[in-house]
């Protein structure tokens, strides 16, 4: 693929990385403004990520929640826990998720192109249309925890 036939982006700003003897480009969606950040070089390494802005509005961690809650099935592969799945059946070189304290990223690594293809499709899926929109269950299992005000104190479940 050559970025000339990105026809669907601008092209944003283009940049030598030595450090990683690479190229580097920022490329924007024309139509809806989602940032693309490519890194081109020779590594047989691929790697993808989607990430999000998540900037909390209280400490209730549900960002994580929500993390963990995508992962739960989605549109095209409704199994429980594709990320088991993946993790079973995968070449993947790295697979996680991960949530910053403003961000949340779903980071694929295979050096595998179908795998690498299947692994972008699963992570896509997961995180635009995630099961959590049929299944109410999702949210209530990943948003809750034990809680006790002190050592002495009884457990409680929280959430």
């Amino acid at each position: 693929m050559k970025l000339e036939e990105l026809q669907t982006y601008r092209l944003l700003r283009r940049e030598r990385i030595e450090e990683m003897n690479s190229e580097g480009f920022v490329l924007e969606h024309k139509k809806t403004g989602a940032r693309i950040f490519l890194v081109s070089n020779d590594d047989n390494n691929k790697v993808f990520t989607i990430g999000f802005r998540t900037p909390p509005s209280d400490s209730t961690g549900v960002a994580h929640i929500m993390e963990h809650s995508v992962l739960c099935g989605s549109e095209k592969f409704p199994v429980k826990d594709p990320f088991v799945e993946l993790v079973k059946g995968s070449l993947n070189t790295f697979l996680n998720a991960m949530t910053y304290p403003d961000k949340t990223v779903y980071p694929v690594a295979s050096c595998n192109d179908s795998d690498f293809q299947n692994l972008m499709d699963v992570y896509m899926d997961a995180v635009l249309h995630p099961n959590i929109y049929r299944e109410e269950k999702i949210f209530r299992q990943e948003g809750w925890h034990y809680e006790a005000a002190s050592a002495e104190d009884d457990i409680t479940i929280n959430g």
